[in-house]
C-alpha cells in the first residue's frame, strides 16, 4: 500500500479521523488565535515574531530542513500622528466635512491596538492636494475613454472610483497616466453589500466603516530591483526611478463615499455606472456647491527594512531535486485571522500530519515537499517574488508544481480552486477523496466534496463537473504561474455567489466567530484536499498532470479568440491560420503522448524521468522571456489575466488585449497596435507550436 492509500484509509477510520479532528481544531484555535492576535504588517516587528514561530514549529515537527529567508527591500507606511484625510473644503478655505481615517474596531478590544495602521494605500505619492472631483467608475481605460468621450478630461481632477474590476495600481497608473491629481478609491454597496443586505456584523457583506486598503506600487516584489532578485550585493535602482505612482492615493469608507458622491455636479452617470447609494451618481468633475473642492492630504514614507519566507523541506528519497511546493503567506493588512491565517494554520496542520506519518512510519515521499510561508505578500507578492526571482533557473528546471492556498476558509459554502488546467484531474480527484464536511449535504446524498463543488459552482460547458477558475494574478502563485511556468493552483473555501467581499477576513474575527464553521469541519476538509495534492505530486511515479484538459482548454480558447477579434483580423492582411494549426498540432502531441503514457516500462527509472520531464516542459513551453505586450512581469502566453480587468481572466489575453476597442483610436496608435499584434500573434504560434514538439520530442 502506497502512502496515498495509507493516508486516504487511515483518515476514512473514524477513530484516526475523529483524532485528526481533535487535533486540527485545537491547533487552528491555537495557531489562528496567537497569528491574529496582533498587526502583522509586512517588514514589522509582528512579521518577524510569526516568522521564527513558524520556524520553531517546524523544527518541533521534525522537519529535515527550515530556514529563515530574509530579504531587504522598500517598504510604504503611515505616519502614526498624522493620518491621510479627505475633506470637502469651501471656497472660503473653510473644511466642510473630513472622512474617517481608519477602518472602525467591529468586534474586539485588540482592534483598539496601537500597532494596526490607519488606512492607507501603500506607495501612494505623499502629497497634499486640492481639485474638482471626477466619477471614473472603475477606473479602467475603457471607463477614462468614455469620459473623454463626453469631454471630460481628468487632467488636474482628483479621480473617484469604485475598487473591484481591476487592481489598484492600474487604476492609479490610468489615471496617472491621463493627468489627475490624486485618486480615491471606495467599495461601493452595489458589489459589496448589495440589495440592501445588512452587513458585517449582521452578515459576512463588507461594513460600512471599512475601506479597500491595500497597495499601489505598479510592480511586485521589491521596488528598488524590479524583474530581478534583492539582495545585498546586487545594485538597486534610485527610488525616484523606480514603479511608483507620483500622485496621491487613499482609500476610503463607502459611507464616506456617499457623501462626495451626493453632493457631486456634472451631467448623470450612465446607468451602468450607478450604484447602491440612494442617489443619482454624477460625473462631474466638481460639486453642487460652488468652489467646493475635494482636498487630498497624505502623510506616508517609505523605508528599506527587512521581510522574511520561512522554508521547510521534507526531503524525497529517489527525486529529491524535484520539488512538490506548498505555500502560503504570513503578513496581513491588519489582524488576518481568515486572511492569512486560516490559510496558514492549515498549512502548519497538513505539514503535522506528514511528518507524523513520516515519523511514525518511515514513509518518505519520493519527490521532496517543500513547505513555504511568504512574508509580505500584501506590500505586493514581496516574498514570493523575491524567493521565484532569486532561485529561478533551479525551479524552473526542478519545480513540480506550486499549491496556494491564500485563505483556507472565507464561507462554508463550498470548495473552490482557480488553476492552471493541467492540474485538473489531480483537483478532482482529491475533492472526491476527502468526505462532504456540509451535514445536510451528506443528508441530501452529496457524500464528497466534490459533490458539492459540482452543484454549487458547476462548468457551464461541463455538467455535472464543478467549474475550475481561470488562474489570476492575486496571490504568492504569481512567480510560479506567470513568470515561471509552474502549474499553480490556489483552493479556499468559499462563500455563495451573492457575497463578494468581506473585510472580517484582515480583523481578529476568527471562522467559528461568524458561524461559518464553529467545528472547524471546512477547515479540516480543506486541510485535507491540500494534503492529498501534495502527496498525489510528491508519491506519483508518473506525475498527475492533465494533457488532454489542457489541451480542451486551449482549443475553446481559441474559438473564441476567432469569435472576439477574427472580424478585425480578416481586414488586415494577417491570418490566424497559422495559430489555428499551432493549437491543433498541440491538441494531437497531447492525445499521442496521453496514450504513449500507458505503455511505458514503470520499472525504468529513466523512462519514468523522461516522461516526468516532458510534462513538466509544457507549461514552462508557453513562456515568453520577453513578456506579453505591455507588461514585462507577466511572461505567460496562455492564461496571463486582462490587462484591463485583472480579475477577469480568459485564455490569451496577451492577444485580445492589443485589440480592444482598437477603432476608438486614432489612425497611428491603431497601426502602432496592429503592429504589437502582429508580433504577438508570431510569438504565440512559436509557442503553441514549442508545446507540441516538447511531448514529440521534435528537432526537426
Amino acid at each position: 500500500m502506497d502512502f496515498q492509500e495509507q493516508l486516504s484509509e487511515q483518515w476514512h477510520f473514524m477513530d484516526f479521523q475523529e483524532q485528526v479532528k481533535v487535533n486540527h481544531n485545537r491547533a487552528s484555535v491555537n495557531y489562528i488565535g496567537y497569528l491574529s492576535s496582533h498587526p502583522t504588517a509586512g517588514g514589522t516587528e509582528g512579521e518577524w515574531e510569526k516568522a521564527t514561530w513558524v520556524q520553531k514549529i517546524w523544527e518541533e515537527q521534525g522537519m529535515d530542513g527550515v530556514h529563515l529567508v530574509p530579504y531587504n527591500v522598500l517598504f510604504s507606511y503611515p505616519k502614526r500622528d498624522t493620518p491621510n484625510v479627505v475633506r470637502l473644503v469651501n471656497q472660503n478655505g473653510q473644511v466642510a466635512w473630513s472622512a474617517q481615517g481608519w477602518i472602525k474596531p467591529l468586534y474586539t478590544q485588540k482592534e483598539f491596538s496601537p500597532d494596526a495602521f490607519p488606512d492607507i494605500d501603500a506607495y501612494s505619492a505623499s502629497r497634499d492636494i486640492k481639485g474638482d472631483v471626477v466619477y471614473a467608475h472603475f477606473g479602467r481605460m475603457q471607463d477614462f475613454d468614455f469620459l473623454k468621450s463626453r469631454g471630460i478630461d481628468v487632467t488636474g481632477k482628483i479621480v473617484l472610483t469604485r475598487y473591484r474590476e481591476t487592481f489598484k495600481a492600474d487604476i492609479v497608473s490610468n489615471a496617472e497616466r491621463l493627468g489627475a491629481l490624486g485618486v480615491v478609491l471606495y467599495p461601493d454597496p452595489e458589489i459589496y453589500g448589495p440589495n440592501g443586505i445588512q452587513s458585517y456584523p449582521d452578515s459576512l457583506h463588507l461594513p460600512i466603516s471599512a475601506s479597500p486598503v491595500g497597495s499601489v506600487q505598479l510592480s511586485d516584489g521589491d521596488i528598488l530591483k524590479p524583474l530581478s532578485q534583492s539582495s545585498d550585493h546586487g545594485q538597486h535602482i534610485q527610488v525616484s526611478k523606480a514603479w511608483l505612482p507620483t500622485i496621491p492615493v487613499q482609500p476610503i469608507r463607502y459611507d464616506d463615499a456617499m457623501k462626495i458622491l451626493s453632493q457631486m455636479g456634472g451631467i448623470t452617470a450612465p446607468m451602468a455606472w450607478q450604484g447602491g447609494f440612494n442617489t443619482t451618481y454624477k460625473i462631474g468633475p466638481g460639486f453642487t456647491t460652488p468652489g467646493r473642492k475635494l482636498g487630498l492630504e497624505i502623510h506616508v514614507y517609505l523605508v528599506e527594512t527587512t521581510t522574511y519566507n520561512v522554508i521547510g523541506v521534507i526531503e524525497g528519497s529517489e527525486e529529491p531535486d524535484r520539488y512538490v511546493i506548498a505555500g502560503n503567506h504570513r503578513d496581513a493588512k491588519l489582524f488576518g485571522a481568515i486572511n492569512p491565517s486560516s490559510g496558514t494554520a492549515a498549512m502548519l496542520e497538513v505539514s503535522r500530519v506528514l511528518l507524523d506519518l513520516k515519523n511514525e512510519t518511515g514513509w518518505k515521499p519520493r519527490r521532496s515537499i517543500v513547505f513555504c510561508s511568504w512574508g509580505s505578500e500584501e506590500y505586493g507578492l514581496i516574498g514570493s517574488t523575491e524567493w521565484t526571482e532569486e532561485f529561478a533557473k533551479l525551479l524552473a528546471g526542478r519545480a513540480v508544481v506550486y499549491l496556494n492556498v491564500d485563505t483556507a476558509i472565507e464561507g462554508n459554502y463550498t470548495f473552490k480552486a482557480a488553476s492552471s488546467p493541467l492540474l485538473t484531474k489531480v483537483l478532482f480527484d482529491a475533492a472526491v477523496k476527502v468526505p462532504n464536511p456540509d451535514e445536510d449535504e451528506v443528508n441530501a446524498g452529496r457524500l464528497t466534496v466534490y459533490d458539492t463543488w459540482a452543484l454549487r459552482q458547476p462548468d457551464d460547458n461541463h455538467p455535472g463537473t464543478p467549474r475550475l477558475h481561470e488562474i489570476g494574478a492575486e496571490s504568492d502563485y504569481k512567480g510560479f504561474q506567470h513568470k515561471l511556468g509552474i502549474p499553480s493552483l490556489d483552493i479556499c473555501y468559499t462563500h455563495s455567489k451573492d457575497v463578494n467581499e468581506r473585510t472580517f477576513n484582515q480583523r481578529t474575527v476568527a471562522p467559528e466567530d461568524l458561524n461559518i464553521d464553529r467545528d472547524f469541519e471546512f477547515h479540516a476538509a480543506l486541510t485535507k484536499i491540500w494534503a492529498v495534492l501534495a502527496v498525489s505530486f510528491a508519491d506519483a511515479q508518473i506525475l498527475p498532470l492533465s494533457l488532454m484538459a489542457y489541451s480542451s482548454y486551449i482549443m475553446s480558447a481559441y474559438h473564441e479568440v476567432i469569435l472576439g477579434i477574427g472580424q478585425h483580423v480578416a481586414k488586415t492582411n494577417l491570418t490566424l491560420a497559422q495559430f489555428g494549426e499551432a493549437v491543433l498540432e498541440f491538441g494531437l502531441a497531447a492525445e499521442e503522448f496521453t496514450e504513449k503514457l500507458a505503455f511505458i516500462d514503470t520499472d525504468n527509472p529513466l523512462a519514468v524521468r523522461r516522461a516526468n520531464d516532458k510534462l513538466m516542459m509544457v507549461e514552462q513551453a508557453f513562456i515568453d522571456p520577453l513578456g506579453i505586450p505591455g507588461r514585462a512581469d507577466f511572461n505567460h502566453v496562455v492564461v496571463a489575466p486582462r490587462m484591463s480587468s485583472t480579475f477577469s481572466n480568459k485564455a490569451f489575453n496577451c492577444l485580445t488585449d492589443v485589440l480592444e476597442d482598437i477603432t476608438m483610436f486614432d489612425q497611428e496608435e491603431q497601426l502602432r497596435r496592429w503592429k504589437v499584434f502582429a508580433q504577438h500573434l508570431e510569438a504565440v504560434t512559436y509557442l503553441m507550436e514549442s508545446a507540441a514538439k516538447v511531448l514529440r520530442n521534435d528537432l526537426w
